[in-house]
């Protein structure tokens, strides 16, 4: 029986101090990139990115495009999906700010992907929204937060 490898793309958010941390990928051919952020700007948005598109299928999303090749600047992501991806990260970025509960988040869902909206997967990525925030809460100050993302 043939078991594949999965490629996957490492993603390490840095905690550098209360207004900024960095960003920085590893794909799986190898190249890489860094980017240095304010955290009141960015950081909530990303992780909403990470869990949305984590738990739905969105191949091109935002770390879809970067683990394709696309810079953590923005510079290359692009494509048909990339609107869904960031209208869902933009909406779940306001509900991890507010601590929105799952019916929020199954709102929005139905909102903007009614064909996918359930009480299950809005359930998925409120929980997801939970541990990263946890996980962020955790990392001390010039430490690493690290994610795998399925290329």
């Amino acid at each position: 029986m043939w078991c594949g490898i999965l490629s996957v793309m490492n993603i390490v958010f840095t905690k550098t101090s209360d207004v900024k941390h960095t960003v920085a990928v590893t794909r799986s051919n190898g190249s890489s990139d860094r980017v240095e952020l304010n955290s009141r700007s960015f950081l909530r948005h990303d992780l909403a990115h990470f869990a949305v598109e984590s738990e739905i299928p969105i191949k091109r999303g935002f770390w879809g495009c970067v683990a394709a090749g696309a810079s953590l600047n923005g510079d290359g992501v692009d494509g048909a999906e990339i609107w869904l991806a960031e209208s869902l990260a933009g909406s779940v970025q306001t509900l991890m700010r507010v601590n929105g509960e799952i019916e929020r988040y199954l709102e929005v869902l139905e909102r903007l992907c009614p064909d996918l909206a359930d009480n299950k997967l809005a359930a998925r990525i409120h929980e997801r929204v939970r541990q990263l925030r946890g996980q962020w809460k955790a990392t001390p100050y010039r430490r690493d937060m690290r994610l795998i993302w399925p290329e």
